[in-house]
């Protein structure tokens, strides 16, 4: 399982373009884009190839004419780009596992594109964030990719008309921002904090038509093979493993302490996790959650110790993190753990008996 390449990407816009009625060679041309390819294969790592795609994008949008261009082209083969995740996620059982791989899984395709998945009540918030570096991600990236993203889950529905509840942008409002709420369907809020969109629960709860629980397990112990691979060999696995440690010892948990035990520097740090799609704040928030899960199952834990000893400044921070972890308080999660605990199961009085 590699990263996706230059070429792969490329071409997968190509054919979104043509698909939308574009020449997409002619397009090219006329961006100054005919060597883009080979240029973008000689990007010295991942956060330039990244500035090469915002590039790619501003260029098309201004040779086209169309400021839109990312927003109203479609892929005409939804899950060519993602091989057996692809095929994993129309073996899920429902929406929101096919969602929960997708974002799982991800970093194996794209490892510039960070996603996240959380409860938000009645729906359920997928986030997305494409790394960038000397250049600004353009607005036309994220129309593409949310383009992508909303016609993959149409796709694996099985349903094209599901629609989203919201649309979050963290850029201004177009001229032609009605336009997005036409297409969407349902409200787009544009100047939010980040970008996303919110699906209804009861929408990501339908049953799969191609579901299969067999086809499904094998694909998912494929693709986990796959990730174990890409972690034990990645600084990010490093720094997971660290965490841990760092927290049963009360350490700091700052960039600058985990590149100073990692025996790297701080700039160091932060440029080969965004190498591998992460950052040192997403890694800690998933150590922090697993920890949290754990000691949660425990009715003698003290929420109030759980909260510092995961280095939040003060029990309020630790319950919005678990809401917006687990989508409940952790006094419920502790509740929910007491309820369902096995009782213990009294002796019969005849086992107690001698024999003889």
């Amino acid at each position: 399982m590699n990263y996706l390449s230059a070429h792969d990407v490329v071409q997968c816009i190509r054919s979104c373009l043509e698909a939308g009625g574009e020449d997409a060679g002619a397009l090219f041309a006329r961006a100054g884009l005919a060597d883009f390819e080979e240029s973008a294969a000689q990007a010295p790592d991942l956060l330039a190839l990244s500035d090469q795609f915002s590039l790619l994008w501003e260029a098309l949008a201004a040779a086209a004419g169309d400021p839109l261009l990312g927003f109203r082209i479609f892929p005409p083969d939804p899950l060519s780009w993602l091989g057996a995740l692809g095929h994993l996620m129309l073996a899920a059982p429902t929406l929101k596992n096919a969602a929960d791989s997708l974002m799982r899984y991800l970093p194996l395709f794209s490892p510039i594109v960070r996603a996240t998945i959380e409860p938000t009540g009645e729906h359920t918030r997928v986030g997305l964030h494409l790394i960038g570096s000397a250049r600004p991600v353009p607005q036309q990236r994220y129309d593409f990719t949310w383009n992508l993203l909303l016609s993959t889950l149409r796709f694996v529905a099985g349903r094209p008309a599901l629609r989203p509840a919201l649309v979050e942008y963290a850029y201004p409002a177009p001229a032609a921002s009605s336009q997005y709420e036409q297409r969407f369907g349902c409200p787009v809020r544009f100047g939010a904090p980040g970008n996303a969109l919110q699906f209804a629960n009861a929408d990501l709860l339908a049953p799969i038509p191609t579901a299969s629980p067999l086809a499904a397990a094998g694909l998912t112990r494929l693709l986990d093979e796959k990730l174990a691979v890409a972690e034990r060999s990645s600084v990010a696995a490093r720094v997971r493993a660290l965490l841990p440690a760092m927290i049963d010892e009360g350490a700091a948990l700052v960039r600058e302490t985990v590149a100073r035990r990692l025996a790297i520097s701080e700039r160091t740090l932060q440029r080969r996790l965004a190498d591998e799609g992460t950052d040192f704040s997403t890694l800690l928030d998933e150590v922090r959650r697993a920890i949290a899960q754990q000691q949660l199952g425990s009715d003698k834990t003290s929420l109030k110790h759980l909260s510092y000893k995961l280095g939040f400044a003060d029990p309020s921070a630790f319950h919005r993190a678990c809401l917006r972890w687990f989508g409940k308080a952790p006094k419920e999660l502790q509740l929910a753990s007491r309820a369902n605990a096995p009782t213990a199961a009294t002796v019969p009085a005849s086992s107690s008996r001698r024999s003889g």
